[in-house]
């Protein structure tokens, strides 16, 4: 895999992130695809960032659960057990965000350490409080976006692209 295209991945699924949580208000149906284009968009990467198999274990089984989530939004399985199903999996984003990201150190790791045990605390804690949604969305569209570009700007600098 050619180091542009492990640095345009983390973009891609950036435009996935803030376009699923732009269109979810609109169109829940355009706010999944947007949803499985973030989500599909970094199973390549797992595979060249860090981690041990336990890491990289708890990284696709978030990526694909997270896209079948998406998939059973689309076909109109129910609100209430789409986020039991998203929350359930968020834990698995969590493991592998944390441990790519300490395994990457510098940027990556003081924001995805955060990151990662934000979406652990608010999946195991905050589920079922009033305003979730909003809570989720406040903690992790920040975080979770300058993650992705702290991905980008890894593989660009370790394959020797300048920005």
């Amino acid at each position: 895999m050619t180091s542009g295209f492990l640095v345009a991945l983390p973009l891609v699924s950036l435009v996935g992130w803030l376009s699923m949580f732009g269109l979810k208000h609109k169109s829940l149906f355009a706010g999944d695809l947007a949803g499985l284009v973030y989500h599909l968009a970094l199973i390549p990467l797992v595979e060249h960032l860090p981690g041990g198999p336990e890491v990289k274990f708890a990284g696709y089984l978030w990526l694909f659960m997270d896209a079948l989530v998406d998939m059973i939004s689309i076909n109109h399985i129910g609100e209430t057990i789409v986020w039991a199903l998203r929350m359930g999996v968020h834990l698995f984003a969590a493991i592998w965000i944390c441990g790519v990201s300490w395994g990457l150190g510098g940027a990556a790791m003081w924001i995805g350490v955060p990151l990662g045990f934000f979406l652990a605390v608010h999946a195991i804690f905050l589920a079922d409080v009033k305003n979730s949604k909003a809570i989720l969305g406040i903690g992790v569209v920040p975080l979770m976006s300058a993650w992705l570009v702290s991905l980008a700007l890894h593989f660009a600098m370790s394959g020797g692209l300048s920005l």
